[in-house]
Formats: structure tokens, sequence, C-alpha cells
């Protein structure tokens, strides 16, 4: 068990009614989570109010893991973090899905790493993996690397679950808890494991038609 302080400027509990202004942590609102990057979702579809402050602790780790980011000019400074993949818009869940579940109420984000070209960038997509991996708590840590691209080019997100954090932040972290998945930290390839239990850093450069990943670098 895990005992969170709440910033009170910053604390759900204390900021109802919950809005897409509501902030989560310095410069970060809930705004920033509403469905993918360029397709923001409307925060009007949860009514019950109880929800939303539900949605929103469970989103103020997540303000926390992106302030690590955005907030480090020493480590980050050429990179930027974005929501790729925030809460899901559906009134009801789809519980046939453990991932939109996770997803719906606030607790699995995906995000990518973008360069000063503007572009996902890889190699700093593993280092800011690698950084969450040494310096944050969570449920499970996905890497994900895929071509999906029309053109083939990889790309790369990572994902964060947390666990849902009450009201008063007594915080328990499930490590493994993840859909499907028992490992903490996990790797993934145009949607197949490639990794359990570690951190593998797939480019351009180890990429082929044989070879789809390297040797893991980070493990349990």
């Amino acid at each position: 068990m895990t005992r969170l302080i709440p910033d009170p400027l910053y604390d759900p509990n204390n900021l109802s009614p919950i809005s897409s202004r509501t902030k989560l942590s310095p410069g970060i609102t809930m705004a920033k989570f509403l469905g993918a990057y360029g397709d923001k979702n409307s925060f009007r579809y949860i009514t019950n109010e109880l929800g939303r402050v539900q949605i929103a602790r469970n989103l103020t780790l997540h303000a926390r893991a992106m302030s690590l980011i955005n907030g480090n000019t020493d480590r980050f400074n050429d990179v930027r973090l974005i929501v790729s993949e925030g809460l899901y818009n559906r009134e009801i869940p789809d519980f046939t899905s453990p991932e939109m579940q996770l997803k719906a109420t606030g607790r699995l984000v995906y995000y990518q790493v973008i360069g000063t070209n503007g572009l996902i960038d890889l190699e700093r997509t593993y280092d800011v993996a690698k950084y969450w991996f040494d310096h944050i708590d969570y449920d499970v840590l996905y890497l994900d690397y895929d071509q999906y691209n029309p053109d083939k080019s990889l790309t790369a997100q990572i994902g964060l679950e947390m666990p849902s954090v009450p009201a008063n932040y007594e915080i328990k972290y499930n490590p493994g808890a993840g859909f499907g998945e028992k490992a903490s930290i996990v790797t993934f390839f145009n949607g197949q494991l490639s990794a359990s239990g570690s951190l593998v850093e797939i480019t351009n450069n180890n990429l082929t038609d044989d070879i789809t990943v390297s040797e893991p670098i980070i493990q349990q």
C-alpha cells in the first residue's frame, strides 16, 4: 500500500464539479486526456459526478508521470510527450474488452514522444519508457511498436496502466495486472507480444523481415 499525498490545488476531491478544465497538475488539465491526439472527446457523456471524480483521481497519476517528462528540461528538452490514446469515450464501457475498461476509467493511457521535427522519436520513446521504469510506480508499462502506417514506417508509443485511486489516496499497486499479461513491463510489436518482463528497443536498424526485436535491454 502506498499513501499518496495530493497537492490540495490539484486534488479532484476538492475540485467538484469536474470538467475538462479541471487542473490535475501544473499545466495539465482533464482536457489533455480526453480522447486521442487530434480527436478529442467531450467529457459531458459522464454525467455521474462521483464517476468523474474517480476518473480524475486516476488521471492524477498520469499527470504526474507526464510532468516528469515534459517538465524535465535536463533530460528531455528535445522532445514533448503527448497523449495518443486517452479516455475512452463510451457512456457504458465495453465490458468484453479489459483494455477498453481501463481506458474508460482513466487507468490506461498511451503516449507518444515527439521530437523537434514533429515526428515520433523512436530512440527517445525508449528513453522515456526506461525513465518511467526507473522513477515511477505503475501496474504495467507497455512499450508498443508497430508498422501499421501505409508506408510501413516504424512507430512507437508507451502505455501506462495505473491502479484505481481511492478517495483516501491509499493506493495499492498491482504489478502485472495488465490485460492479458502478468508482467509489469511488456514489449509489443504489431499487436503481438515480443517480450514479457522486459523492455526491448526496436529500431529501424534492427528491424528486418526475419528479426523483429533486439535482445532485451531492461528486465524485471
